[in-house]
């Protein structure tokens, strides 16, 4: 029953995760191709500052509550209502605080009304994400799946509705504004319905004491994450111009809109890994070298692909006038590469009681990354942020694999053997595809790609059928496989 209920929790993490994905990707690109360059810029600054914020309404606050109500699902209740009290002075607070920055800073009107907007849809978002919190804390991922994707349904569709009738950049944050509101009123009306848990506020002291001690780790590993992941935006926009903030961005989404997959795929092994390192130390080296070649199998054809390709995509996607994003999206497409493979390295940390030293690794990413853009951004603009985040990430990579050999033993001369082979399939797809462009479209070539990559991927026997099936069922729930029959 449970490795049923938490393959099911799995296969609606991963399909609400492509769901919203997909439909966030689309919205970008309806953004970016109505308002130019300049207005994408501003849009997606307005975005990441306030996302920076967002943490300090949170503080770690939605993790713990997971954790506390799957412990005592009695309790729900209590805790919830305590969260949503703190969360309201945290929010007014951190409101308040990103106003005060945006104007300190020095922002133009027009981006300090966007950041004002989208602060409203940072405390929202943040409010649904505990209500959706307890669920999780009672094992139900269903009706969160069904919310997230809903909401960015709601999202596009307003947003859709606003490029019609021409209204200016800031309706297209307010369409951001309608989909978060969706979100906390179906969670709500969720959470009573089927939990009997009511969003209301209270202020226990002894509850909202307990809260401030244990979420703390959290809170730091989330403000290391957020500013590490967006303060890249805002300085450029700072020192250069929000136009090359929209050149970015541009790449950065197009980067990081696989980012679900390994997150999906590390949700799915974190309750081994934490058995595992009880039980078996054996078990979890398996997994955990298991989950460096899946994800290596899945992000190695992306990388190359649309590095090869990435004049074809930016002009498909989004048009001619973005030409100034390929260079940035070739050198970011890369730092997708050490993005995935940070996932396993961090779940072990986290499963092994590491989490300091998880933790310790994101601020020490996070501070050098922001060193490297202060003296990358003034000299090479977007292309100076995106070096700064190919470094960043490979660091961050590299200094979880660092921690992570020390908790279990790798076997070093097998990892570079399935490094080496998947180069290789790499690489043939990437010569191949490279010598079709401009004699073939983009809809012949991908496929073509693919097609000569998964061949050379079974010839070399980086994998085998049994595997494929067994990791498909792991998150199809096709069968009753588990994630100990993916372990190779």
């Amino acid at each position: 029953m449970a490795e049923g209920r938490v393959a099911k929790n799995t296969a609606y993490l991963l399909s609400a995760s492509v769901g919203q994905k997909i439909l966030a990707f689309i919205y970008f690109t309806i953004v970016a191709r109505s308002v130019g360059v300049e207005g994408t810029g501003r849009y997606f600054v307005a975005v990441s500052f306030t996302t920076i914020f967002s943490i300090f309404v949170d503080l770690g606050l939605a993790n713990v509550l997971v954790r506390e109500v799957a412990k005592v699902p009695e309790n729900a209740q209590k805790l919830l209502a305590n969260v949503l009290g703190l969360k309201a002075v945290l929010g007014v607070l951190t409101v308040a605080a990103v106003l005060l920055v945006s104007r300190l800073i020095g922002y133009p009107a027009e981006t300090r009304l966007l950041i004002t907007v989208a602060a409203g849809v940072m405390v929202l978002d943040s409010i649904h994400l505990v209500l959706y919190a307890v669920m999780r804390g009672f094992q139900n991922l269903r009706y969160e799946a069904i919310g997230v994707v809903t909401g960015q349904a709601v999202i596009i569709t307003t947003g859709i509705v606003f490029v019609l009738l021409k209204l200016p950049l800031v309706s297209l944050v307010i369409a951001l504004l309608c989909g978060s509101i969706w979100n906390v009123a179906w969670a709500a009306w969720i959470l009573n319905r089927q939990f009997g848990v009511k969003p209301i506020l209270r202020f226990d002291e002894a509850v909202i004491r307990f809260f401030g001690q244990v979420a703390l780790p959290f809170a730091f590993a989330g403000i290391f994450s957020r500013v590490y992941s967006y303060i890249d935006s805002v300085m450029l926009s700072r020192l250069v111009s929000e136009e090359a903030v929209g050149y970015y961005s541009v790449g950065y989404k197009l980067t990081f809109a696989f980012q679900f997959l390994p997150m999906a795929f590390a949700a799915a092994i974190y309750p081994a890994m934490s058995e595992y390192y009880v039980k078996d130390r054996a078990k979890l080296a398996a997994v955990f070298m298991t989950a460096i070649k899946y994800l290596l199998l899945v992000v190695v054809p992306l990388t190359v692909g649309t590095f090869v390709l990435a004049g074809p995509i930016i002009h498909l996607v989004y048009g001619p006038a973005y030409d100034k994003s390929v260079l940035p999206l070739q050198i970011l497409i890369f730092s997708l590469v050490f993005a995935f493979l940070y996932w396993p390295c961090g779940s072990l940390l986290n499963a092994c009681d590491r989490q300091s030293q998880n933790t310790t690794v994101m601020g020490v990413t996070m501070i050098g990354n922001i060193i490297l853009n202060v003296f990358l951004i003034p000299r090479f603009e977007a292309v100076g942020a995106a070096w700064s985040a190919l470094i960043g990430n490979a660091a961050l990579f590299g200094l979880a694999f660092y921690f992570a050999s020390r908790v279990v033993v790798i076997d070093k001369q097998r990892l570079l053997s399935i490094i080496g082979r998947i180069a290789i399939a790499g690489a043939a797809m990437g010569i191949i595809v490279e010598l079709l462009d401009g004699a073939a479209s983009l809809a012949f070539m991908v496929p073509l790609g693919a097609l000569v990559y998964a061949a050379l991927v079974f010839q070399l026997r980086i994998i085998t059928w049994t595997e494929a099936k067994n990791i498909m069922n792991l998150f199809l729930r096709r069968g009753r496989g588990g994630v100990s029959d993916i372990v190779s």
